[in-house]
């Protein structure tokens, strides 16, 4: 479902995480690096200066540009994010997006591209017992080497973010 609100396409968060687990499903897979290897993206590593990464589509063609002062799990994560645009924004990257962080609550697109990280990196049974069990969302994040902002998204957008800190 695609929501209109500001005269800006919003996609129903449902249906984010659903496209997430599609691609997972289809690939076999949730390695946003070998996704894009597989969607013929071409992840190009650069000095970005201060951004972490963006994506662009130039003439049919789409491109994940990282920052090479990215670490290994950070690239990972930017990547999956990248990939969500890819998925979820096509249309806009001709004209390319604006500049924010990767967690800025500034653009209902990046909003989407953040939880379709969340969806793809992160194992939803493995959320589920964690928070079952009682554990914070930094510990839940600690244990399995992710962002906790990551965590966090993902537990809320599972309904489970009461409780956690």
């Amino acid at each position: 479902m695609i929501e209109m609100r500001g005269g800006m396409a919003m996609i129903a968060s449902r249906e984010v995480c659903r496209a997430a687990a599609r691609i997972k499903r289809e690939y076999g897979m949730g390695d946003p690096f070998a996704l894009a290897r597989e969607l013929r993206i071409e992840v190009l590593v650069r000095e970005l200066g201060t951004l972490k990464g963006f994506y662009k589509d130039v003439y049919g063609t789409p491109f994940i540009f990282l920052s090479r002062r990215l670490t290994r799990g950070e690239a990972r994560l930017v990547c999956a994010h990248e990939l969500g645009h890819h998925l979820l924004h096509r249309q806009f990257a001709a004209f390319g997006f604006e500049e924010v962080s990767v967690f800025s609550p500034a653009s209902r697109r990046e909003y989407e591209a953040n939880l379709f990280a969340a969806e793809l990196l992160l194992d939803t049974k493995e959320m589920f017992d964690a928070a079952r069990a009682g554990y914070t969302a930094e510990q839940i994040a600690a244990s399995l080497g992710a962002d906790v902002r990551l965590v966090t998204l993902k537990l809320s957008a599972m309904g489970i973010s009461e409780n956690l800190s």
